[in-house]
């Protein structure tokens, strides 16, 4: 009787085995002919309305210093590889957000500073996409911050006014400190 059993089993598995293998082989190529049958073309513009003008007066007045890339994925700018902590909680608080631009340094392209357009069009609500929960990720990674809430009425003395006040709360934060090994002789 329990060689019945086992040899049911036995078989059930294999068939079990050989229809998946058949799923995940006819699920490919599904995908891949369905691949070849969606076209795309170009958008006809990257950007539009508030972060377009955004872009166009911040790269008026910062242009020539940095480069402003827009549309920078969060896990892209800051690490979430940080002490001892919880890296999978950790990232997924930064996991699919973005901040609409990054300023770099032209000569060595590290990010120098974010900025947000928070018009309060925000529908995304989860965990981290606030733009003031944002804030809290670059100041713990002492990177200035910068929360653009009326986009419409931006110009130049408010953009300079904006940045060099983040730019001065940041340059107070302690950094961290890193305790090191002492190397023995």
């Amino acid at each position: 009787m329990d060689k019945i059993f086992i040899t049911i089993a036995g078989i059930a598995t294999l068939a079990f085995l050989i229809v998946s293998v058949l799923v995940v082989f006819v699920t490919k190529r599904n995908r891949r002919d369905a691949m070849d049958r969606f076209r795309y073309r170009p958008k006809k513009q990257l950007m539009t309305g508030a972060e377009k003008h955004c872009f166009q007066v911040l790269n008026d007045v910062f242009g020539q210093k940095f480069y402003i890339i827009p549309d920078v994925s969060l896990s892209a700018l800051l690490s979430h590889k940080v002490g001892n902590q919880n890296r999978h909680e950790a990232y997924s608080y930064i996991e699919n957000k973005t901040v609409n631009f990054v300023f770099c340094n032209k000569r060595t392209l590290r990010p120098v500073c974010a900025v947000k357009i928070d018009d309060g069009t925000n529908t995304d609500h989860t965990p981290g996409s606030d733009p003031k929960d944002m804030e809290k990720f670059f100041r713990s990674a002492h990177l200035p911050f910068v929360r653009i809430t009326k986009p419409s009425k931006l110009d130049r003395q408010t953009i300079i006014e904006d940045f060099s006040r983040v730019i001065y709360e940041v340059s107070l934060l302690r950094p961290t400190t890193r305790k090191r090994k002492s190397s023995q002789k």
